[in-house]
């Protein structure tokens, strides 16, 4: 009887896919998470960017913290997201190392499997032998039987001598793998202590500003004083523009909207997470809603939108296809723009300059003036507001959940 091998070949080619599509899991998730590490990377050194030119300006501001507060936070996300590529790194190689020990262990049985059959085609390896089985037959069918049974003999004999070296060859990538895993995991670890390093420089400098502005509180209260001042007379002219609206798109005291303004509220509605932001680059330094103070606990601001810390005079555009219905100026804050999107309206405020006017269409990304500088005159800020309006009212909507994340 004909000996039955443990080892299918089969069986073992399905392993490998498996093997293959584990491999392929685990780098998905290795450049997710890389990809992650590039973006944080970049906000990082546009972060930077405008610290430098803050400190250009040889003047100290509640702007210049809030920037590097939101430094601090990009730093400690960059350093959870290598500690995940560490780990991840970490799980890779031990999978790995699983991996070739189970083909090492394949790869001694098909040998054993292999020494036998050359074992037994030693013994049986002369050609009188193989001439003797076949005249021995009771039939001409049985010794054809015969004869393809050396055939096919002899062919399975070179197919697992093959199946050896291949894998052989698997069992050399994997191992290759594995070097070039340890290698990383060592690269990783370097950045990782570099990163610290940083972040505990930038957390110095951030106590070291802190303290030199808590040093003078009166100066410190007059500038909250000042700032809250300007973000409600802001709201104030915004909410009111925004009601003038309203009141014209009213019929018999509802709020009605065309075909073609439900369409463009669809269509808005669509590119929630999605769409551009209103500046080319920067990073959003007040956040949207009621919330502490970042440097006095017992102060809290409201904020209708977000706002975004940008180079000094940067370009403003809208975020999406619309139509410019309000374009004023408020006192020592620049000119405001809003533009209609169906029942949502997105607001660009802080704008020295103008370039469109009202009742033009716009589309996505195209230019709709250039920002103030700030009051150190180093750096430029963009507030942004979106609004939603119905029968009920109108409310404001986070625009940081509306706009693309990185």
């Amino acid at each position: 009887m004909r000996k039955k091998y443990s080892i299918q070949p089969v069986l073992f080619l399905l392993a490998l896919l498996v093997v293959g599509n584990n491999s392929f899991s685990q780098k998905s998730k290795t450049e997710q998470l890389k990809a992650k590490e590039e973006v944080l990377k970049k906000q990082l050194a546009q972060t930077q960017e405008l610290l430098n030119a803050t400190r250009n300006s040889q003047q100290t501001t509640l702007s210049e913290l809030r920037i590097i507060n939101k430094q601090i936070a990009y730093k400690e996300e960059l350093l959870m997201n290598m500690n995940s590529q560490i780990r991840e790194t970490e799980r890779q190689i031990n999978q790995n190392k699983k991996e070739i020990e189970e083909l090492e262990a394949d790869l001694d049985r098909l040998k054993k499997e292999f020494v036998e059959m050359v074992r037994f085609a030693y013994k049986n390896r002369k050609k009188e032998y193989n001439a003797m089985y076949l005249f021995s037959s009771d039939s001409y069918s049985q010794a054809y039987r015969r004869m393809k049974y050396i055939e096919q003999y002899t062919a399975n004999r070179t197919r697992k001598a093959k199946e050896i070296v291949k894998m052989q060859e698997e069992l050399n990538e994997q191992n290759i793998v594995l070097v070039k895993n340890v290698a990383s995991k060592k690269e990783l670890v370097a950045n990782f202590d570099k990163e610290k390093q940083q972040f505990l420089e930038v957390k110095k400098q951030q106590q070291e500003l802190l303290n030199k502005i808590k040093e003078d509180k009166e100066s410190l209260q007059k500038k909250l004083d000042q700032q809250k001042a300007e973000q409600e007379r802001i709201a104030a002219a915004i909410r009111a523009e925004i009601e003038k609206e309203l009141a014209k798109s009213r019929k018999n005291n509802t709020f009605q909207l065309s075909p073609e303004a439900k369409l463009a509220s669809t269509s808005f509605e669509k590119n929630r997470g999605s769409l551009p932001w209103p500046v080319t680059r920067g990073t959003i330094t007040k956040r949207f809603g009621k919330q502490r103070h970042s440097q006095v606990a017992t102060a809290y601001v409201q904020n209708n939108g977000i706002d975004i810390s940008t180079l000094k005079g940067a370009n403003v555009r809208v975020v999406f296809d619309g139509t410019v219905t309000s374009i004023f100026t408020i006192p020592g804050s620049g000119q405001t723009v809003i533009v209609s999107h169906g029942a949502y309206r997105t607001v660009y405020s802080n704008l020295k300059t103008v370039e469109v006017v009202i009742n033009q269409k716009l589309k996505t990304k195209q230019k709709i003036g250039t920002l103030l500088p700030d009051n150190s005159g180093s750096i430029s800020e963009s507030h942004f507001e979106i609004w939603k309006i119905s029968s009920s009212g109108m409310n404001p909507q986070n625009p940081a959940i509306w706009l693309y994340r990185n």
